[in-house]
């Protein structure tokens, strides 16, 4: 893909030439296409008297338009060739901020990154596909060339979520040959997931893992020692434990934490390490 040179800013304008102004201006604060702040429904239809329903349906009227006059337009036939190879390569899913960053790299004539994803996404609407669904407390946003793609990545986090070994490469081999996609593919799907996380030292799975979302003062310990699997003494256990961020511990604390906590052992003066 690197290379590629799609004039979207052309393929916009030819987008958009025969609508009305209002038409515009709605496609326009709803796509953020002239800024970086994409503008509500309720918004639009305070700006112009109407009601959010009304102002969708002039959106969605102007969309079909807009599909009838683009879809053979040679811009956005190479684009539509662009992301069909794309989304196949990377197992037809992405993370919406990831792919803009990928198309970000690799197009010749590219904008910055919030006003690229902008463009894309009014693209794809306007010409049906891919599929883009939008953000919610549990999913970033996400495209998809194929339904079944976003299908399993929810089966994949829901396995990950559900999985007692708090261990990402036995679920990796497991999930390998459950959905027949290679690692990285399946690391790809989980992406899109926000219960999906990789913690402080690198470790990838569910954000309820100590390894990869460590909460409390002993899970950090528990991190700490885990890493350096090695006895470490109190002092630069609490060195290590305030580089992960949060609110920083005095050695004499983290000391407490390590006496009351059953799974480190005292192996030394002041040296402790995890209780095999």
């Amino acid at each position: 893909m690197i290379g590629i040179y799609i004039d979207i800013d052309s393929l916009i304008k030819d987008a958009l030439s025969n609508q009305d102004d209002r038409a515009k201006r709605i496609i326009n604060g709803r796509y953020a296409l002239g800024s970086s702040k994409r503008k509500t429904l309720a918004e639009l239809g305070n700006e112009y008297g109407l009601t959010r329903e009304r102002i969708r349906q002039i959106q969605s009227v102007a969309l079909k338009v807009i599909h009838g006059e683009i879809k053979e337009h040679k811009e956005a036939v190479k684009l539509l060739k662009t992301l069909e190879k794309y989304l196949k390569d990377v197992g037809h899913i992405r993370r919406g901020d990831l792919m803009t960053k990928d198309f970000s790299q690799s197009l010749k004539n590219t904008p910055n990154a919030d006003s690229l994803y902008n463009k894309l996404h009014f693209l794809a609407d306007a010409l049906e596909w891919p599929f883009v669904a939008g953000e919610n407390e549990e999913w970033h946003v996400t495209w998809y060339s194929k339904k079944e793609a976003y299908e399993r990545a929810k089966k994949l986090v829901d396995d990950l979520l559900k999985t007692k070994e708090h261990d990402f490469d036995k679920f990796l081999g497991k999930a390998t040959d459950k959905f027949k996609i290679p690692e990285p593919q399946v690391i790809n799907h989980l992406l899109v997931s926000k219960r999906f996380g990789i913690g402080p030292y690198g470790h990838m799975g569910a954000d309820h893992w100590i390894r990869v979302n460590p909460k409390t003062v002993r899970d950090k310990i528990f991190l700490v020692l885990d890493k350096y699997a090695e006895p470490l003494h109190f002092s630069v256990i609490a060195d290590h434990v305030n580089e992960l961020g949060g609110k920083s511990r005095a050695a004499a604390t983290v000391h407490n934490e390590l006496i009351k906590d059953s799974r480190f052992v005292l192996v030394g003066r002041g040296t402790y390490t995890i209780n095999a």
